[in-house]
């Protein structure tokens, strides 16, 4: 059973992660606890929720998502978070991979002198949520460090002749890129909607609360902007890189076309002398092999001359 527990002065906090289905052990607890919503508890069990906030009674119902870097694939993917709120108690619903929240936990639940535990959740709900919020929004900017690094790397490698190797790259941070936008692209608006829900259920003083969740809206928008740079600086880089490797590819064709012309004439010369006709030249002279290889060479430098006179081998 995935229900842990820390209780304050004013608020309890309880963090159920890994639910696994409608008659699952949390879900009975919550129903048994709590007057929450049938259609709130069914949405938390679901998965790939959008961003929403919903009103029942005297509690919020909040659905979040929050981008996570995967160290070992270089990915980041979006994982949810769901709050219920009331004026006593806030419970978070996950998935257990967003460590941000399970290492703030566990380092309150594990506090042995409990001074840290009790500061924390003597504050009202608002504080509480806030400081959840604002650990959950604080995590996310290392990652824009990490798409930062690699959109560097990629410029630094693809002005050394890395082209083909940095597709990938490029790739691999445009979805980086994409999914970290998908993931924030509500927070902004579901922010001001939870000022909006605030005062119609009053469970946060609504001039404190309007400081707090400025702050979180200001960190979201800087977020924002950051993605919006890096969305610019990508896709740039995307174009460069195509435009060098199109250059190179069509010196390659260009090279390969030259050299598909000289043979070709050179063919056509040994062909013609090749011909066994009364009257054709050199064949029957005693030198007559090393003057056609003479001859082959001349009309090669001619073609080559003249590719150099119209600037075709540049």
């Amino acid at each position: 059973m995935a229900i842990e527990e820390i209780r304050g002065s004013k608020v309890r906090w309880i963090n159920l992660t890994d639910l696994q289905g409608p008659n699952c052990p949390e879900i009975k607890f919550l129903k048994k606890n709590f007057s929450l919503h049938r259609i709130n508890l069914e949405d938390s069990l679901a998965i790939g929720q959008r961003p929403k906030i919903d009103i029942y009674h005297d509690n919020l119902f909040l659905v979040l998502l929050y981008p996570v870097y995967i160290r070992n694939t270089g990915a980041i993917v979006a994982r949810e978070i769901d709050f219920f709120i009331s004026k006593g108690f806030i419970i978070t619903i996950h998935d257990n991979k967003l460590p941000i929240i399970e290492r703030y936990f566990n380092h309150l639940k594990k506090q042995k002198n409990y001074k840290e535990k009790n500061e924390f959740l003597a504050n009202n709900v608002m504080i509480v949520l806030y400081e959840l919020l604002n650990k959950l929004i604080s995590h996310c900017f290392p990652m824009l460090d990490h798409i930062s690094m690699d959109i560097n790397r990629a410029e630094k490698h693809i002005f050394k002749g890395k082209e083909k190797e940095m597709v990938k790259e490029i790739l691999a941070s445009r979805r980086n890129i994409v999914h970290y936008r998908k993931t924030m692209s509500a927070h902004k608006n579901i922010l001001k909607k939870l000022g909006h829900a605030n005062s119609i259920l009053k469970i946060f003083d609504p001039q404190k609360s309007d400081v707090y969740f400025n702050n979180l809206t200001d960190k979201t928008k800087d977020i924002w902007d950051s993605l919006e740079s890096f969305k610019e600086s990508i896709e740039a880089l995307h174009d460069t890189n195509e435009s060098l490797i199109s250059f190179r590819l069509n010196i390659i064709m260009k090279t390969f076309t030259i050299i598909s012309v000289v043979i070709f004439v050179l063919t056509l010369v040994a062909t013609i002398l090749g011909l066994d006709a009364p009257g054709t030249p050199l064949i029957s002279w005693p030198l007559g092999f090393w003057l056609i290889i003479l001859l082959e060479v001349i009309v090669a430098m001619i073609v080559v001359s003249i590719f150099k006179s119209r600037k075709w081998l540049e």
